[in-house]
């Protein structure tokens, strides 16, 4: 304080970011702190904001949504932890991933013309009809019927494996 000789050995804060400080004597400290107002000229919801921040050390929170998949919570968690933000992230929808259709088991599905869901009766009916119909001593004249009923034979053989390992995990 102006006039005062004693020593100065106690800060206080100049104003609300505490950045600078003044320093006073014991005497004057206390009057200084009665006088000062750390909320003066805030809007009283400035005050509940700043209430509410201090209770989480002045550091960002998020909801907790418990229907939220926990992968997304932690992404956008992540997203506005590294932009120092709280909007939330603007992250393009992608469907998910089509299971593979290029496996054999597909790939012979394909070649008998058939669509799961299928069982052994339907695999077996079909194989039939496709190998009538192709059986290369019905068609003499086609150089690739051979070839064809080979692999009708081995789509058949795939899909009649792939079946009985099935009904074993159904078991």
């Amino acid at each position: 304080m102006p006039g005062c000789s004693a020593e100065g050995c106690h800060k206080a804060p100049k104003d609300r970011s505490l950045s600078e400080y003044y320093v006073f004597c014991a005497d004057h400290i206390g009057e200084y702190n009665r006088a000062w107002d750390f909320f003066s000229g805030m809007h009283p919801e400035e005050i509940e904001n700043h209430i509410l921040s201090s209770q989480y050390g002045d550091r960002p929170t998020w909801r907790y949504d418990p229907e939220a998949p926990l992968e997304e919570m932690l992404y956008q968690t992540a997203w506005q932890s590294y932009h120092f933000t709280e909007k939330k992230p603007q992250r393009e929808k992608t469907s998910p991933p089509e299971s593979p259709h290029n496996t054999p088991e597909f790939e012979a599905l394909a070649l008998m013309g058939l669509a799961p869901p299928v069982d052994l009766r339907l695999i077996k009916t079909r194989y039939k009809e496709l190998a009538k119909k192709h059986h290369p001593d019905l068609r003499p004249d086609d150089p690739e019927a051979e070839e064809l009923l080979k692999r009708i034979n081995m789509a058949y053989t795939i899909l009649k494996i792939a079946y009985e390992k099935f009904e074993k995990i159904e078991k």
